[in-house]
Formats: structure tokens, sequence, C-alpha cells
């Protein structure tokens, strides 16, 4: 496991169009979406909410390999 990012560090990266920047900017749309669905009135079933987050860690895998490949 890699060390912990410092402050100085992070805000640099959020400057960036990184890969690692990319995909985070990827995790945050999806965490939003799922817990939106999570509060909906009729909320999704716990198959459809793992759904979701197979397809965001899909998002994230292609976001962060995009421009390692």
């Amino acid at each position: 496991m890699s060390e912990r990012m410092s402050t100085s560090e992070i805000m640099a990266e959020l400057g960036t169009d990184s890969a690692l920047n990319r995909a985070r900017k990827k995790f945050s749309s999806w965490c939003g979406r799922i817990e939106q669905a999570g509060q909906q009135r009729s909320p999704l079933s716990p198959i459809e909410l793992r759904r979701m987050e197979f397809e965001a860690v899909q998002e994230i895998i292609s976001a962060y390999t995009e421009s390692q490949g």
C-alpha cells in the first residue's frame, strides 16, 4: 500500500488531468449516484446497487488505464 498523500500533493493533483485525478472524478461522481439511488422513495434492490458499483468500478478502471497504455 502506498503512503498517504499530503495536503499539498492532493491540491497539486486536483489541478491535473492525470489518470489518478480522472479516476477520482469518476469515483466521486459514482458515489453521488449510488447514494442518491439508495435514498429514493423506492430504493434500488441490493442487486441493482451492486450492479451500479460494478459499473462504477469499470468506469474508474477505464479512466485510470486510458492514459497508462
